[in-house]
This record gives structure tokens, C-alpha cells and sequence, in this order.
């Protein structure tokens, strides 16, 4: 069995979202808005939307959970435990400050924990809590593809902003750390915002890991 990994651009900040399936069960990671094209995929391949996965709870990762519940709703939403008020309060989630104030319907389901499997006819799926972009961000990581979703705590080259509500510079660096000793260097990253890499990449390039992390 081969997962596939499509591959959208939502929303005014230019967000990847990302519909993993096996052409019978999928998975979308954060639906940054209405999206009729990604809807269109679904239902012309017949999938069958298992999770809506929100890395954590901005407007520009959570805009799109309305609309994916009421034509999906059968699919579980998914968020860290210590983001779920970002979903509800438009200050939180910058809805008021980018759009207009948006709520979220609220999860199925909360991360609470380091090392909680998500478990699909694939294979389980592990989260690691990565606090500091948000105090309830999370990754999540395929073992056998090798394929880490950073959501925006890990960029090719950068990291998330720490100076909005709820962030934690000091906290950032934590998970930074967390993830580049509990994943294999040769793991495939994609993020939030901009082009993939891996962490082997991160390791030579990105300059938080080289100013913050890297063994002397």
C-alpha cells in the first residue's frame, strides 16, 4: 500500500494543506480555508475523509474547518489540547485581525500528550507536542513514510513567530530541540508555510538550529 500526498496552497498567507489518502481513506492537515477544489478531489475519488488535523489554531490553519465539516462530517477535527480556545476566539486566532471574526466548530478530539498514536488502516501515526508558535501546536509524524508535518514550528530555513498570543520563544526552541532528537535526520518535513526540506537539510541550513542547538 502506497500513500499518497497531495499538495494545496490555501488562504491570503499561502498556507500548504495537505490531503494524504490511499485512494479509499484520507486525511487533511490544515484546511487554511474553503477550498472547492480540494472538496471536488475528495468526493471525485471517493475518499473517505477520516480527520480534519489542525497543527494548531490559527485563522490561516483553521479557516477551512466549517466548511470541510458540513460537507465531511463524518471526519474527527483534531487539535492540541492547549490551542482549543484559539478555535473559539477570534483575538486567538487572528481571524479579527486578517478577516473577519471566525469560529470554529469545536474537535472531536484533543492531543493531549507526547507519543499519542493516531491509528488508521495505514499504520499509527505518533504526535509530539511542539509548544512556543502557539502553546498547543503539534506535529505529526508517518514512521513509515518518513514524513513529519511541522505545521509552523519548523520552516526550510526558519521557525514560526513567537510575538503573537500565546507564543514562547524559550518554548519554541524546546520543541525545536525535541524534534531534531526524536526524528531520523533523513525524514521528510513538510511545514506550515513555504517549500519542504528534511531535517538532515535543517541541520546544515537552518539558522535557529545552528544558533540555538547544534553541539559545539
Amino acid at each position: 500500500m502506497t500513500l499518497k500526498l497531495e499538495h494545496f496552497v490555501l488562504g491570503d498567507l499561502f498556507t500548504n494543506c495537505y490531503l494524504v489518502h490511499d485512494n479509499l481513506e484520507a486525511l487533511l492537515i490544515d484546511p487554511a480555508a474553503p477550498s472547492q477544489e480540494i472538496k471536488e478531489e475528495i468526493e471525485a475519488r471517493n475518499l473517505n475523509l477520516q480527520y480534519i488535523i489542525n497543527t494548531h489554531g490559527h485563522i490561516d490553519h483553521i479557516g477551512g474547518n466549517v466548511f470541510f465539516k458540513e460537507h465531511f462530517p463524518q471526519a474527527r477535527l483534531v487539535i492540541g489540547e492547549r490551542d482549543l480556545v484559539y478555535l473559539i476566539n477570534p483575538d486567538l486566532n487572528l481571524s479579527r485581525d486578517f478577516s473577519s471574526p471566525f469560529v470554529s466548530p469545536l474537535p472531536d478530539w484533543v492531543v493531549r500528550e507526547n507519543n499519542l498514536f493516531l491509528n488508521t488502516s495505514w499504520e499509527r501515526l505518533s504526535f509530539l507536542l511542539t509548544p512556543g508558535h502557539t502553546p498547543g501546536s503539534v506535529c505529526l509524524f508517518f514512521p513509515v513514510e518518513n514524513w513529519l508535518f511541522s505545521g509552523d514550528t519548523l520552516f526550510a530555513g526558519s521557525v514560526g513567530r513567537t510575538d503573537l498570543p500565546g507564543g514562547s520563544f524559550r518554548d519554541l526552541i524546546s520543541s525545536l530541540e525535541e524534534i531534531f532528537n526524536r526524528f531520523p535526520d533523513s525524514a521528510f518535513v513538510f511545514p506550515g508555510h513555504g517549500p519542504f526540506t528534511s531535517l538532515a537539510r535543517e541541520k546544515k541550513e537552518n539558522f535557529y538550529y545552528l544558533q540555538y542547538l547544534a553541539p559545539d
